[in-house]
């Protein structure tokens, strides 16, 4: 599939921030990396930003539409920019993306976290270990460039995890 990418060279993406009936907030570790997030991924040609949310959901977590519950989605598209060191490049040395652009969603898990699978049925698998933690934790441990989007979204859904 092709992935979309805007004009200025942000690829649409989809987050996601997945709630436990406690309220805290699913974190990923992501594989062969320090780093962890939210899951996230691209939005294809022809997808609508929740079908593609649904689809990064399964391959990411290995839950589905019916082991959670729609509680919102973002009011804004959040974007940010990749650091150089971080872009992939075409052939003649232009970057494939500069950043990405992002509408979000919050979802409730609604079954068990036995659901919670990390092995991917797609050929490239995500994270490697996955916790329960505090909404106040995310934007403070997600990688430097994407701190900014992650507590602007947490700022839109705060309401959510004070209910």
């Amino acid at each position: 599939m092709v992935d979309l990418i805007d004009k200025n060279g942000y690829r649409a993406n989809v987050g996601i921030v997945l709630m436990n009936r406690q309220k805290e907030l699913f974190f990923a570790k992501r594989r062969y990396q320090s780093g962890w997030q939210f899951p996230q991924g691209g939005i294809h040609l022809g997808e609508t930003p929740e079908n593609a949310m649904y689809r990064e959901l399964l391959e990411e977590t290995g839950l589905t539409k019916n082991d959670t519950e729609l509680l919102s989605e973002s009011n804004n598209w959040y974007q940010y920019k990749i650091p150089k060191k971080h872009l992939r490049t075409l052939k003649k040395g232009k970057p494939f993306v500069i950043g990405q652009k992002q509408k979000w969603f919050l979802l409730k898990l609604t079954g068990a976290d036995k659901a919670i699978s990390l092995t991917s049925p797609s050929k490239f698998q995500e994270f490697d270990s996955w916790k329960w933690v505090d909404p106040a934790l995310p934007a403070k441990q997600v990688i430097r460039f994407k701190q900014h989007v992650y507590e602007q979204v947490l700022t839109e859904f705060q309401t959510f995890f004070n209910q």
